[in-house]
């Protein structure tokens, strides 16, 4: 089986039909989502209902858990505040119970699932070699896979045990072998490392590999749902730089 990895779709529609049209032209069969959802983007309902109505694995993103009042809106930066009140004011009460009950981590075979870090799964960022080695410490399966930071990314350690980390680039087919590693996918409807096409993986468990992947979507209809439903300004312009 094919299995599309994503994360951080953060109600971004044109980017997530767009993935998802490429993961099904590979033969994709399931979706592994890892959180933040919804948040930012336009079409939280929209986003939901896609998910909801395909096969697939969630855990929760600290924006997803926001939304069902899990999380105090306090903790956010002002717009992002703002934007989890109107996100929660288009949900129904079903799309919001379904949030809340979301789990924070999820093992599945040989892979642990979770937001942000094992450490503490919705909030911590894996961003260096260092915060990497702290999760190899707390890993109970060979691989974890991330989200959260929005930038693709894979860290593994050497026999020696040094933790090293590299950029995950469009096409690149990362082997799962007996090393550990902790695969960040990048973000479907948010990118920010430098290119704002949306980021995906795709596992197959036959071949034992993982593939990362980007794809162009129409850009300019999410910003312009964004500056309709009067979001913040940056969020929409931030789109077209992937930043």
């Amino acid at each position: 089986m094919r299995y599309a990895v994503m994360a951080d779709i953060h109600a971004n529609l044109e980017a997530l039909n767009a993935v998802l049209e490429d993961a099904y032209k590979r033969d994709a069969t399931e979706i592994w989502c890892l959180g933040d959802i919804i948040n930012y983007g336009p079409d939280p309902t929209a986003c939901l209902e896609i998910l909801m109505n395909h096969k697939h694995l969630a855990v929760a993103g600290n924006h997803d858990l926001a939304v069902a009042g899990k999380i105090n809106h306090s903790l956010f930066e002002l717009e992002a505040a703002r934007c989890l009140a109107w996100t929660r004011s288009q949900l129904s009460s079903d799309m919001i119970d379904y949030l809340a009950v979301l789990p924070e981590m999820l093992i599945v075979g040989d892979f642990s699932l979770v937001h942000g870090s094992l450490k503490r799964p919705v909030w911590d960022y894996i961003t260096t070699p260092q915060l990497a080695s702290e999760n190899f410490g707390l890993m109970r399966t060979p691989y974890c896979l991330v989200g959260h930071t929005h930038m693709p990314y894979v860290f593994t350690t050497g026999q020696n045990g040094i933790c090293r980390g590299m950029p995950l680039m469009a096409g690149s087919m990362q082997p799962l072998r007996q090393t550990n590693l902790i695969i960040n996918p990048g973000s479907v409807g948010q990118p920010r490392d430098g290119n704002p096409q949306a980021s995906y993986g795709i596992y197959n468990d036959e071949a034992r590999t993982f593939c990362l992947y980007r794809v162009a979507y129409n850009i300019p209809a999410t910003q312009k749902k964004m500056q309709k439903a009067k979001l913040p300004p940056f969020l929409s312009a931030r789109l077209s730089k992937g930043r």
